[in-house]
């Protein structure tokens, strides 16, 4: 598993189930506070383009989070990559999120 979660600084990548686990509700890493415990209204995606081969696949573009307590939207970039199982089922095997550059920071 590859995972660079959108709000993580300290430990930047995420290489185990446990750690990826930990950065949606809480656990083994220490600044997870559980982006899924967030209390999201919706999210929204905009596919900048994929590619797409026999057993895998990869997409990338924006996603659009809306917090339900403010109603702002929070936008994000995305890629990830996708492998048919053996069994025929897609998994997810790549994942990198992050903000987009911001040239005043």
């Amino acid at each position: 598993m590859l995972f660079k979660p959108t709000k993580a600084s300290v430990k930047q990548f995420r290489l185990t189930k446990e750690e990826a686990i930990s950065y949606f509700v809480g656990g083994v890493v220490p600044e997870d506070h559980g982006f899924a415990l967030q209390p999201w209204s919706k999210v929204r995606f905009e596919p900048a383009g994929f590619v797409i081969g026999k057993d895998l696949a990869v997409t990338m573009g924006n996603y659009y989070f809306t917090d339900a307590n403010t109603g702002k939207e929070v936008k994000a970039e995305y890629s990830f990559g996708y492998k048919r199982a053996k069994d025929g089922r897609l998994v997810i095997i790549l994942h990198h999120s992050s903000f987009p550059y911001n040239p005043k920071h």
